[in-house]
């Protein structure tokens, strides 16, 4: 039986929800697979790409330097514990 802590969090009753330890378990994922996500989706200079649950946003931020200063990277996460981890310029 799990808790439910917001919109996506679980943890099983009497254990504390580590945020942590999920950025690093899924954040290690996605380093390993995003990059081939990238190049078949054909993402390039000037592209805007939208990554939907984004979680720890590992792949809005691999994809950043792909897209260079005149694309744009928006991660959007719909769980009460996202946070930002890039701000806009300016």
């Amino acid at each position: 039986m799990s808790t439910s802590f917001g919109l996506a969090l679980h943890a099983a009753p009497g254990r504390a929800v580590d945020t942590l330890a999920y950025d690093r378990y899924l954040g290690r994922w996605s380093r390993l697979f995003v990059p081939a996500l990238i190049a078949a989706a054909e993402v390039s200079v000037g592209y805007r790409v939208l990554d939907v649950a984004t979680g720890p946003g590992e792949a809005a931020l691999m994809t950043l330097p792909v897209v260079g200063p005149s694309g744009v990277v928006i991660g959007g996460h719909l769980a009460s514990n996202a946070r930002s981890r890039v701000r806009p310029p300016g």
